[in-house]
């Protein structure tokens, strides 16, 4: 595992990793002939991430943008989220992720309360950032992202100057907006420590939860603007060597599939995925998979030794909040 102290930035695990690693999967995604991109599956290598992620970055830093900006990102569950969120990070550019699902009231609180200086999305999604930002009263630069070429970005010209100062370990790395079930969504601004220190408590941990070095594929279904996916899951594959198998979105029906041809070790559930699982037709792709846990929160107790029975693998309950 690289080393990571209460100083250590993004920027520079990224470097370190690449280095430990450069041979190594960083980032997958399984093949799916129904999706509209990667229909064949991806793998990314942590030199080839590397590469990417610093081109990107001159990118940003050539049209102005650095510390103390903030940049949101709509670019669904696809690897470009990550590459574009650690070459950000790498500048001291805050990632504000945005959720797909997000209808246009919804949007257009995420732009005024976060004040971002630029908005990154898929071409797909241009038409409804531009709705948004005709209500909005903060009124941020757009640019859309070369789904063929993750490095093709033209970038508008910042509109402030960025901060002077260097990147630190408490220099903001995102802010997660919550679900705002109990009032308006909370933005939780996390820091470049914050992250690193996630991912090292889950590769650190012993027992069931135990992350082999360099050896772990870690499935997740969960998307890429939530902490689990983002933050828990990929920082403890970066800081240990393994791959994050990011799908797109959880499907029954293609679950066992997926996470069979992906040479997964590793799932995260949430608790309606269980019984939605066992609720499937028995499959012979249910018995090719080599996962030796599954991590996640929610499962009703009676349906543990079911799911354990049936698939083989234990299933370890964990509970956090991006609040805290």
């Amino acid at each position: 595992m690289i080393t990571v102290t209460d100083e250590t930035t993004i920027g520079e695990a990224l470097q370190a990793a690449v280095a430990r690693y450069a041979d190594n999967s960083l980032l997958a995604v399984p093949a799916n002939p129904r999706r509209d991109y990667a229909q064949d599956g991806v793998e990314i290598s942590y030199r080839e991430a590397g590469a990417q992620i610093a081109a990107l970055a001159r990118l940003y830093s050539e049209a102005g943008y650095g510390l103390g900006h903030r940049v949101a990102l709509l670019l669904e569950s696809r690897p470009e989220h990550m590459l574009h969120k650690l070459a950000l990070n790498t500048l001291g550019i805050c990632c504000v992720p945005v959720n797909p699902d997000y209808r246009r009231r919804e949007l257009n609180y995420l732009i005024d309360h976060s004040k971002v200086d630029l908005i990154v999305c898929l071409p797909s999604r241009l038409a409804s950032i531009q709705e948004s930002l005709e209500d909005t009263r903060h009124k941020p630069a757009v640019t859309t992202v070369d789904p063929l070429n993750t490095t093709a970005l033209q970038l508008p010209k910042a509109s402030r100057a960025a901060q002077a100062g260097e990147v630190n370990a408490d220099t903001p790395a995102s802010v997660l907006y919550t679900s705002g079930t109990t009032g308006q969504p909370k933005g939780c601004v996390l820091s470049h420590a914050y992250e690193l220190a996630a991912g090292k408590w889950y590769a650190s941990q012993t027992g069931f939860v135990s992350i082999q070095e360099g050896k772990e594929r870690l499935f997740n279904p969960l998307p890429l603007f939530h902490v689990n996916a983002s933050i828990l899951s990929f920082y403890c594959m970066l800081v240990s060597g393994g791959c994050q198998v990011q799908t797109d979105r959880f499907q029954p029906s293609r679950w066992w599939e997926e996470v069979a041809t992906s040479r997964a070790t590793i799932v995260h559930y949430l608790g309606v995925i269980i019984p939605l699982l066992l609720k499937q037709p028995e499959s012979e792709w249910e018995k090719k998979h080599v996962i030796r846990f599954g991590y996640g929160a929610g499962v009703e107790p009676q349906l543990h030794a079911a799911f354990e029975q049936r698939f083989g693998f234990p299933l370890i309950e964990l509970w956090g909040m991006t609040e805290v």
